[in-house]
């Protein structure tokens, strides 16, 4: 299913600030509670000071609390700073009371009791009923030995500081949604406008269609986050462009060099049907069409071949093959036709086994010899040479012809190209060092034309078996 950018960064981000917010939020809030927990502390320490002055300031052994507001019994508008005074002897029993516990005892935390045993003040943190409460034990041996075995516990309810810390909390959680709102809102925004460019290079690319590949996209090609991206679109739509082209020359080409044929060969019925024939009219009238169905023939497996080679060409006999053995074979056959054409055909052919389809190989290696023999004049030299070396084997055809002029070397492995289109079907096709090429490639190699000029030298690589 698809998903959008915008939601998908609106959502992360909000959730990445609900986590900072929410973490800011448990430090400040366990920070607040240190604080006032150390305030409270600090107050109750202050507490038992006053009252332990104030209560032991007779040199006898009675005591009396101060009961000043925070020990008040009534309930005031300030109730929530009310704190609580009792004395304990050392056997832990309560000697004098706060007037604002009534009968009611403190409960007298074990923890600070050990502590002010030790001389120093405890405090300890315990519940009283449903109350919590912040106990500190002071001992009163610290002011005067009269009150030596007495020990002063002052207390505060909790439950205020809990409301504050609960208050507290309570905010930064409405802070941390109210940001994470603003967050989502904000980031869907921003993500908008930064979505917006590609959605407007998106819609002329769409408005690009196969007639239209000549145009190229302008939207925010400027923009230094998107130019690589435009030039990338427009890139590609050159590459699907020249293909094009391409494929729409290679069918004209094809349906013209079809239809020449068919052309010739209805010309002939036409003219044998005017009237009555012989046999031997005839039978030359089915030689000149038989010609011409061997040249469709070969043509319609060239195209076949080419096409296989567009979409990868298979090689569908792999094994060693050693090139020399096909250089031998591929001359031994271009014998006859070299003499004809007057032209001397030599091979020079060391060694040279590669991994590949020995019958492409065949076709590629007399392709190549075949377009010398057509271009080299009569009395000319036509030759094949085959070595290997630095784990590649190499092939090359020269031939002693004129050789290729520079406006055409460019074209050479085009299909159908013909550098002298004056000399018509006796030029062939034009297919012939394309299939060439591609069988090369096909091969892990390549074909090259190493010199154009005097007399054309094509070069054919492949890589030796085993890399060796």
């Amino acid at each position: 299913m698809l998903r959008s950018f915008r939601v998908q960064l609106a959502v992360r981000f909000a959730l990445t600030m609900l986590v900072v917010i929410a973490g800011v939020g448990v430090a400040a809030t366990w920070s607040l509670r240190v604080i006032l927990q150390r305030e409270l502390d600090a107050t109750l320490l202050q507490l038992a000071e006053v009252e332990v002055l104030a209560g032991a300031s007779t040199s006898g052994p009675d005591f009396t609390f101060h009961e000043g507001v925070l020990l008040a019994r009534t309930r005031l508008p300030s109730s929530e700073l009310t704190r609580y005074g009792e004395l304990w002897d050392a056997e832990g029993v309560p000697v004098v009371r706060s007037a604002n516990l009534g009968d009611r005892d403190l409960p007298l935390p074990a923890t600070a009791m050990a502590e002010a045993r030790r001389g120093v003040p405890g405090l300890a943190t315990h519940t009283w009923g449903a109350d919590r409460l912040r106990s500190l034990v002071y001992p009163l041996r610290l002011v005067g030995a009269m009150h030596g075995s007495h020990y002063l516990q002052v207390a505060a309810p909790l439950a205020p500081l809990d409301a504050v810390i609960w208050r507290f909390a309570g905010l930064v959680a409405v802070l941390g949604f109210t940001g994470a709102a603003a967050a989502f809102g904000g980031a869907w925004f921003f993500a908008r406008l930064a979505t917006r460019p590609a959605e407007q290079i998106a819609a002329q690319a769409q408005a690009i269609e196969a007639g239209t590949l000549s145009a190229h996209i302008t939207a925010h090609a400027e923009v230094v986050e998107y130019a690589s991206l435009v030039a990338v679109l427009n890139a590609m739509l050159d590459r699907l462009r020249a293909a094009f082209d391409a494929q729409r020359r290679f069918v004209a080409d094809a349906s013209h060099e079809l239809r020449s044929p068919l052309t010739v060969m209805r010309g002939d019925l036409d003219v044998a049907l005017r009237r009555d024939r012989s046999v031997e009219e005839l039978r030359a009238v089915l030689a000149r069409m038989r010609e011409e169905v061997d040249g469709m023939t070969a043509l319609a497996g060239n195209l076949l071949l080419l096409a296989r080679a567009d979409a990868g060409l298979p090689a569908s006999a792999l094994g060693e093959v050693d090139l020399a053995d096909v250089v031998d074979r591929v001359v031994a056959r271009s014998a006859g036709p070299a003499e004809a054409a007057g032209v001397v055909l030599t091979a020079a052919a060391q060694s040279a086994p590669v991994h590949g389809d020995a019958a492409l190989l065949d076709r590629a290696v007399g392709n190549l010899v075949e377009n010398a023999l057509k271009h080299a004049p009569r009395g000319a030299r036509v030759a094949v040479r085959c070595a290997a070396a630095g784990g590649v084997a190499t092939l090359e055809v020269e031939d002693g012809g004129p050789g290729i002029a520079p406006e055409h070397a460019e074209h050479v492995f085009e299909r159908f190209y013909r550098a002298d289109p004056a000399r018509g079907r006796d030029a062939g096709a034009g297919l012939g060092l394309p299939i060439a090429r591609a069988i090369a490639e096909a091969h892990r190699g390549a074909l090259v034309l190493a010199r154009a000029t005097p007399g054309a030298l094509f070069r054919l690589t492949v890589p030796l078996a085993g890399g060796g």
